[in-house]
């Protein structure tokens, strides 16, 4: 073969692999007539790309912000609780730095909590213009209740209601007493291994090796069920995000990359957050879903928060009995019943 033709040949292969590796498209709908889009919108200045999902384009609007500070899936809800779609037109947002909104070059410092907020509420704006509604439901899950309350408390008459899952509500007092479970499992398990590594951990983690100090804590209340409460690893949800359609493989791969640089940024940060003093009143409704093997965000702190929080226009708080951080994973279907009972009460 003449070499410009094998040249040639090489460029067409490479444009071809490089079109598979980087394509990325919704997910079918389990019925037709929806709407299900995959899209970008103008947040702060910069393109970030959403999902919209429904089987009834005139569903009431819930929009979803995702865990982290950068831990993006936007197969999550399709996956974990797939009944929403019949019953709510559901908005993912990979927030700014993450999943498919990461990118190397983008700079960090941008990445704060207050950037985070005004990106979410230009979202409400540009999601109620779009759909001709005065409200919408707003949920957040685990460091998405840190932006969902911030938001809600801001601005309560965007929402018909507020839903918590895994409540993040004083990291401070929340970190000290993850670690106090994560040592007193390695204690009784007789781990001392976990129980040497856990001690080398400052929770305020204010050392500037904190990141790896964070990684050990996180590794062991895994492994002792305070993340899951029925696994003790992440498998399934790399499972689900390499295969999520909505993902293109370059997205997928570089995912971890986005993830560690928008918690490396945002931590330190978050570390001085506490809603007893920052949130003591919430304007519109509010339920918690609470895991009560939860010690990522502890659930001892989201119930004193709940008893502790005014809430004229109404709160509720739900325990799942069987569950630890992550709700969706551990109890799907009693959820998905919690969330759809919400709809049935207003």
């Amino acid at each position: 073969m003449p070499k410009g033709r094998r040249m040639l040949t090489w460029i067409v292969i490479c444009v071809v692999l490089l079109f598979f590796v980087s394509w990325s498209r919704p997910a079918p709908l389990a019925a037709p007539g929806g709407i299900n889009t995959l899209e970008q919108v103008t947040l702060g200045g910069v393109k970030q790309w959403i999902s919209i999902r429904g089987e009834n384009p005139d569903a009431p609007l819930l929009l979803f912000l995702h865990g982290g500070p950068g831990s993006a899936n936007i197969a999550k809800l399709r996956i974990q609780t797939p009944e929403l779609e019949k019953h709510f037109v559901v908005v993912n947002w990979d927030q700014r730095g993450a999943g498919k909104n990461f990118s190397p070059f983008a700079p960090a410092s941008a990445l704060t909590r207050e950037q985070y907020v005004s990106d979410a509420h230009e979202l409400v704006g540009w999601l109620k213009a779009r759909f001709g509604v005065e409200k919408i439901y707003l949920m957040g899950f685990s460091w998405g209740t840190v932006l969902g309350l911030t938001l809600a408390s801001q601005y309560p008459d965007d929402f018909a209601a507020f839903i918590s899952v895994s409540q993040v509500v004083d990291f401070q007092t929340g970190e000290r007493l993850s670690l106090e479970y994560a040592l007193e499992s390695a204690q009784k398990a007789g781990n001392e291994r976990a129980r040497q590594e856990l001690a080398s951990v400052d929770p305020a983690y204010s050392a500037s090796d904190w990141q790896t100090q964070l990684g050990i804590q996180r590794k062991w209340l895994l492994a002792f069920g305070g993340v899951y409460h029925s696994a003790d690893s992440f498998s399934h949800e790399i499972k689900m995000l390499f295969f999520a359609p909505e993902y293109s493989f370059i997205e997928a791969a570089l995912w971890p990359l986005g993830s560690n640089r928008s918690l490396g940024q945002t931590w330190p940060e978050l570390m001085g957050v506490n809603f007893f003093e920052e949130v003591p009143t919430l304007g519109c409704p509010v339920v918690f879903f609470v895991g009560r093997y939860d010690y990522n965000a502890p659930s001892s702190l989201t119930e004193a928060y709940y008893e502790n929080l005014n809430a004229p226009a109404g709160k509720r708080l739900v325990w799942f009995e069987n569950a630890a951080h992550d709700i969706f994973f551990d109890e799907p279907e009693s959820l998905t019943r919690e969330i759809l009972s919400i709809l049935e009460k207003k």
